[in-house]
């Protein structure tokens, strides 16, 4: 399947049936569908503008760039109509064309500036596929030439690709009218701006905004689809800031909204400089005036730390601004810490797996080999897993080497379950 070739569409649903057979419900286990929503679209980096994660892992090393944001951006709207839906296996093909029908639909009403006809200059009908490869072209389309490959630009256009998915994820559970299309097109520019105020009040935090950094703003405020007047004052945010009072996000707007908006703050920072003391208070004055307790603001941070690890060789933009040992330290900390409070969890884990205890057992006597020190890495993370903190974020396998595990891991837990056993 090559994104780049007309009719790729479906060669992509034929691969990924395989995986359908495979409930995607039980694959995330939020404790809600909001948080089970998250646990789908956070490993992609859909929600950080830095979509990198597809389906097809063994062939996009190989593709351009808009191809791949192309297919993810698919993968997740498919991803989100099969957590919701009720059918099974055998309702495959009529589930796609149905899913695609929708953000074909969903586009040409939410998004008329990417309005595409449903039939041929001849007047006859488009396949239903067909269509969705026009319209998913078109939009990928629009975020890369606006972002003219400015970090900022890039950074902004490609986090809207989330609000795409969020804003469809409510549209079609309605009955679709001009009144509601409506609705959901101004929903889309209110939650667009808001990215915007949120954006600006983090790199504002430190009071130390660069030259160059406003002139970045500025590119991509005059390429955005506000109005003249919100870009005037989209642009007077970024030249003074504002307070976290301004961002219009309350505590009882939906989960998975304000877990973008503080993801997008705590990314807005990180991804600049050095977080300071400074940075980090206004990042837990944000959370705390989303509604979200201490631990769910270091569950976020754990998040981007950890989707930026696993995917460092792909991030480009990123490595200029931070240095590996740097990111690196501070999420082991960072994931240290939350070990350390379900530390009876992860004794009970180890005691009671004896695959694992056997071959800790043998590495008293004698030095690991790299199959045992494999199994033990699998196993450990396999754990990591079942804390409730970690269940809908996306762990950075290739990080997670065993010796990482062992900085993690609280030493007196591996001598505690070796002197009990």
């Amino acid at each position: 399947m090559n994104p780049s070739e007309k009719g790729w569409l479906r060669g992509f649903l034929e691969a990924r049936k395989e995986s359908f057979l495979h409930n995607i419900k039980e694959q995330v286990r939020g404790q809600n569908p909001d948080q089970s929503f998250y646990g789908l679209i956070q490993p992609t980096g859909i929600m950080y503008g830095y979509p990198v994660d597809t389906v097809e892992k063994d062939h996009q090393a190989s593709w351009h760039k808009t191809d791949k944001v192309k297919v993810i951006l698919l993968d997740t709207f498919i991803n989100i109509a099969e957590l919701y839906s009720e059918g099974g296996a055998d309702d495959y093909w009529q589930l796609m064309e149905d899913v695609m029908n929708s953000v074909n639909r969903f586009y040409n009403g939410v998004y008329p500036e990417i309005a595409t006809s449903s039939t041929n200059w001849l007047g006859r009908k488009i396949d239903t596929f067909t269509l969705t490869e026009k319209i998913l072209e078109k939009r990928i389309d629009i975020a890369f030439k606006k972002s003219s490959g400015n970090f900022w630009a890039e950074f902004f256009y490609h986090t809207q690709l989330f609000l795409d998915v969020y804003i469809f994820s409510q549209w079609s559970h309605t009955t679709q009218d001009q009144v509601l299309t409506d609705f959901f097109r101004e929903e889309k520019v209110d939650l667009s701006y808001t990215s915007v105020k949120v954006m600006a009040a983090a790199a504002h935090a430190n009071k130390k905004v660069e030259t160059e950094e406003q002139k970045l703003f500025q590119h991509f405020i005059e390429n955005s689809a506000f109005p003249v007047e919100k870009r005037r004052v989209a642009q007077e945010y970024f030249i003074h800031g504002l307070g976290i009072q301004d961002i219009p996000v309350e505590p009882t707007d939906s989960w998975i909204i304000r877990k973008f908006f503080l993801e997008l703050a705590i990314l807005t920072i990180w991804s600049d400089k050095k977080v300071d003391d400074v940075e980090i208070e206004f990042l837990q004055g944000f959370n705390k005036s989303l509604g979200f307790s201490d631990d769910d603001f270091d569950h976020s941070m754990i998040a981007v730390e950890g989707f930026v690890l696993q995917n460092w060789h792909q991030l480009d933009s990123l490595q200029d601004k931070k240095e590996f040992e740097e990111v690196s330290d501070e999420y082991v900390l960072r994931i240290s810490r939350v070990v350390e409070k379900y530390r009876n969890r992860i004794t009970k884990g180890i005691t009671e797996d004896l695959d694992l205890l056997t071959v800790i057992k043998s590495g008293v006597s004698a030095e690991l080999n790299d199959v045992e020190k494999e199994i033990i890495k699998d196993k450990l993370i396999a754990l990591l897993k079942e804390i409730p903190s970690f269940r809908v974020i996306a762990l950075p396998n290739d990080f997670l080497t065993f010796n990482i595990l062992l900085r993690i891991i609280p030493k007196d837990i591996m001598k505690d379950v070796l002197q009990s056993t």
